[in-house]
């Protein structure tokens, strides 16, 4: 039915200006008075027809982290912004770390009183216990502090998670609206091009009431159909009509097809629906801009929901290296109250020492933590701190991507999911121009929301700065082709009900003639159809339409084409 609709479209777009393209198209030869219909041809071939689909992919970095501190506190300094490339190890920022620096000190100072402690010998076991006791102190102090940042950042994730879902359901309505509004576009731009035609030879149809008035049918006239001897003398070659006069119905050719296709154009536009209004450039522009809209109400809702949930997933980990630091100083405590206990040789030092040197270690890891550094080769895409402000514990703080190796991600139905296979070429357009890229990985599950098979390919071409990290963009690549086949021009092909047909030229004893051949049409793209049976290669199929073009119409071939073409690819049907 997809061809039959296109079809009519190219039939009414021929009608429409028949006038001014054939007013030559047909003559009478001098000496024979044949009437002849000026055509052109090409002859058919043997090819592959190639179809590419058209599809919205995602472009993301192939390598993107966030950073997110572990601790909070006043940002001192911020090192990068965005845009600035960094290695890993890089200091991106450095928090206030006094109370960090302190508690190092600390650890540190029981490192070396425990070693005096152990050079003083057993004289100095009393002191030291004493120490042993300021450690455990210490370190339970120590468990306090790390308590707190726990209780402080389960109730943060509380919170993320208690948001999370809500998060989700605006990113499915955004994407839900957006691909509304986008196919609203698109059905109306494609309505444009076929209205603008049918407008330019029918003013009156401008608005939806001049397009409601002329879809009204069409009264019919009675005629009396010609003699045969009025036949005769008009030179015409059908069947003369019977003798007994018999008046029938019929109506102005081109009054019921301006209202045939007046009523098309109504029902397409009830379908949307919008009115005819619409199909001017302003309606258009406004459906775009709705479009756009849209788009990117759902690319920042998913950006959202992303966060988020990196978010969660991060202080989940910082929650888990928390209740590490405390399991592992609870375990330092019962060995510096075991030590203290067994006081009286050089091994309790030893253990004290090795207690105190955890603490060290321990304090080293809180102090390290204020000072965040890259942990990959990148671009810094986001930077969320500021100088001299308090930063909150869990929230990424800067984003890094490796910008070097990008890659689109997108769906595709099974059949052209079966089609592919890595390493096929695809195209992406940005507004610098196409970029290169191939298939990487092809999807063995469908979506179970989509219903379709996610394909990512990765882009070999990354010096474009419009490849923006989590934007939409459009691609093409090659979803199927058909081997050597019989093609034809797809205007040459008519329909007479589901039977589709061409006219072929072939000698006759006075002049050329066009021969109606039923043919068996096949896939077909933009510009050619293959013809599955009916056809030979070779044939000259007529490629022109005219009033007087019938089955066995009397023709005079003008610009015969060989019909020599490349292998043809277009947008998938």
């Amino acid at each position: 039915m997809r061809i039959w609709s296109r079809r009519m479209t190219a039939a009414m777009m021929t009608l429409l200006v028949a006038a001014a393209s054939f007013a030559g198209c047909s003559r009478q030869t001098q000496e024979s008075g044949l009437q002849l219909t000026r055509v052109e041809t090409q002859a058919a071939t043997r090819g592959t027809l190639q179809i590419t689909g058209t599809y919205i992919g995602t472009v993301a970095p192939h390598n993107s982290v966030d950073v997110t501190p572990l601790v909070s506190g006043t940002v001192l300094k911020v090192n990068v912004q965005v845009g600035d490339k960094v290695k890993a190890g890089d200091v991106l920022c450095q928090f206030d770390d006094k109370a960090a620096s302190l508690q190092l000190q600390s650890a540190q100072d029981a490192v070396n009183s425990a070693q005096a402690g152990k050079d003083a010998a057993e004289d100095q076991i009393s002191a030291a216990k004493k120490q042993a006791e300021a450690s455990v102190t210490s370190m339970e102090g120590q468990i306090s502090i790390l308590e707190a940042q726990k209780e402080s950042s389960e109730e943060q994730l509380e919170q993320l998670q208690a948001g999370l879902s809500g998060l989700e359901e605006a990113m499915k309505a955004a994407a839900a609206a957006s691909t509304a509004a986008k196919n609203v576009y698109d059905s109306a731009n494609t309505l444009y091009i076929q209205y603008q035609a049918f407008l330019s030879a029918n003013p009156d149809c401008a608005t939806t009431a001049g397009l409601t008035a002329a879809s009204m049918p069409i009264p019919a006239t009675t005629v009396t159909p010609p003699t045969a001897a009025d036949s005769a003398a008009a030179g015409s070659t059908a069947p003369a009509a019977s003798a007994a006069p018999a008046e029938v119905a019929t109506a102005d050719q081109a009054a019921v097809e301006k209202q045939q296709t007046a009523a098309l154009l109504l029902q397409q536009l009830s379908e949307i629906p919008l009115t005819v209004e619409y199909l001017t450039e302003a309606g258009l522009n406004t459906l775009k801009d709705k479009a756009d809209e849209a788009a990117e109400a759902s690319s920042a809702a998913t950006s959202a929901y992303t966060t988020a949930a990196g978010s969660v997933s991060q202080l989940e980990g910082a929650i888990d290296q928390i209740q590490a630091q405390i399991d592992a100083l609870e375990d330092n405590i019962d060995a510096a109250e075991d030590a203290a206990d067994a006081a009286g040789g050089t091994g309790a030092y030893d253990a004290q020492i090795k207690a105190a040197q955890t603490g060290v270690e321990s304090a080293q890891y809180q102090k390290d933590l204020y000072t965040v550094t890259a942990p990959i080769d990148g671009v810094i895409e986001s930077v969320n701190v500021s100088e001299n402000e308090i930063s909150a514990q869990g929230y990424p703080a800067f984003t890094i991507s490796d910008k070097e190796a990008m890659e689109v991600s997108f769906y595709v139905p099974e059949d052209v999911r079966d089609y592919l296979k890595p390493g096929d070429e695809i195209r992406v357009e940005t507004p610098s121009g196409d970029v290169k890229g191939s298939v990487s990985l092809i999807g063995t599950a469908a979506d179970p929301q989509k219903g379709l098979f996610k394909i990512t390919a990765q882009i070999t071409t990354v010096t474009d700065k419009s490849l923006l990290s989590n934007t939409s963009v459009s691609l093409s690549l090659v979803t199927n082709s058909v081997k050597d086949q019989i093609l034809i021009p797809f205007d040459a092909v008519y329909y007479d009900d589901d039977q589709a047909y061409v006219f072929v030229a072939e000698k006759g004893e006075e002049s050329d003639k066009a021969v109606r051949r039923d043919v068996i049409a096949g896939a077909y793209n933009n510009d050619m159809i293959t013809i599955l049976e009916g056809l030979s290669e070779g044939d000259q199929v007529i490629t022109t339409w005219g009033a007087g073009l019938k089955d066995g119409a009397s023709i005079e071939i003008i610009h015969p084409q060989t019909g020599t073409q490349p292998d043809t690819q277009t947008d998938a049907q």
